[in-house]
């Protein structure tokens, strides 16, 4: 990995199995309920054109299932037959200036996701993720990887640059990385990350210079903060030796506590970003990426960040599309912010997709 423009932070780029990312801010991997039957909404276009800009370096598009069977709901995107509609996903994204990145996630579980923030019968959830976890055939999981594999070769070949492995959030390999969830013991187990391995080598042997981003919970909410630090230390270790460019921080698990996915405001801004300064530092030839609060480009202080550390950002450039464009060129009186209405996690309100009052009411305006 190459930084460029090293002597503005505001405007780093990077070079990685060369191909350029503009920008040290991308725009976070989001379900946006935009999709029916795998098929792509109109409005799913304009989201994510709208949000590519050559300010934000990466343009995630979320939450894309490995198959119909592990959607996180009715409106969660999956690859079809019709492929010219993700094509012409990625030349809008290309044209407008952002790298396509692509996030590649598999939710199966015996449970319906909660609606709620904070679930209050925790360990029920954690009895029986385990028991599905233990009692899932060998089978099963493997076909599971095949298709982790297969749909990452598929969104390379339809043009994306960058795929990121969904292991945050209590998704299937997020359950399987986790020592408190995942109790199996055979090739399976939490220790040996057998499959990720798999993953990885297989992506790798078809497409070596794709860029593989895996994303994890740093803190998954079950255990005390410090008990989660030391057990994501461990696993970073063996992290760090697999052949990925990016790693990803995020927290939480969406059954457990929503909020550590979407902190709230009274957390303040960029409420967890010490959790991962130390590990950009500790290994630079691997590009950091941190997610949560962020608001304020200027508060985070680049000057004192390592340079390998980048920012996804969600609901800022949700209520904002040009939020970053605005920030680096000294306009930010003109940002139209973020005020904490939650439609972006739409699922928790039962409705059908994303939305954003502070978007919808400046969209009009103007």
């Amino acid at each position: 990995m190459k930084i460029n423009n090293i002597e503005n932070p505001l405007k780093f780029s990077y070079d990685i199995k060369g191909l350029n990312i503009p920008s040290r801010f991308f725009f976070a991997p989001i379900n946006t309920g935009l999709s029916e039957n795998g098929t792509l909404k109109e409005e799913f276009f304009d989201f994510y054109k709208e949000r590519s800009h050559s300010s934000i370096g990466i343009n995630y598009i979320g939450n894309v299932a490995i198959d119909p069977k592990y959607v996180t709901n009715s409106n969660t995107a999956y690859f079809t037959n019709q492929t010219n509609q993700w094509e012409k996903l990625v030349k809008s994204i290309n044209n407008r200036g952002s790298v396509p990145g692509i996030q590649i996630a598999c939710r199966n579980s015996s449970l319906i996701p909660i609606r709620k923030m904070i679930n209050n019968n925790v360990e029920e959830y954690l009895n029986t993720v385990r028991t599905d976890l233990i009692n899932i055939p060998k089978e099963e999981i493997q076909d599971i990887i095949n298709k982790f594999i297969n749909t990452s070769i598929k969104a390379s070949n339809l043009g994306f640059n960058v795929v990121q492995i969904h292991a945050a959030h209590g998704y299937f390999l997020s359950q399987l990385i986790s020592k408190s969830i995942n109790l199996r013991v055979d090739e399976y187990n939490a220790s040996d990350l057998f499959f990720l391995k798999a993953i990885i080598n297989g992506i790798r042997d078809k497409k070596p210079n794709l860029i593989i981003d895996l994303r994890i919970s740093f803190l998954e909410g079950i255990n005390n903060d410090i008990h989660e630090k030391k057990e994501k230390e461990v696993l970073i270790k063996k992290l760090i030796d697999l052949d990925i460019d990016i790693i990803s921080f995020s927290n939480g698990i969406y059954d457990i506590n929503k909020q550590l996915i979407y902190p709230i405001e009274q957390w303040g801004h960029a409420c967890f970003i010490q959790n991962i300064i130390d590990y950009a530092n500790k290994y630079p030839n691997i590009l950091w990426n941190y997610a949560g609060n962020i608001w304020d480009i200027e508060k985070l202080g680049l000057e004192e960040l390592p340079n390998n550390l980048s920012f996804s950002l969600g609901r800022s450039l949700i209520a904002d599309p040009l939020f970053v464009e605005k920030s680096i060129n000294n306009k930010t009186h003109f940002i139209n912010k973020c005020e904490y209405k939650n439609k972006c996690h739409y699922y928790s309100l039962n409705l059908s997709h994303i939305g954003c009052p502070v978007y919808e009411l400046n969209k009009n305006i103007n």
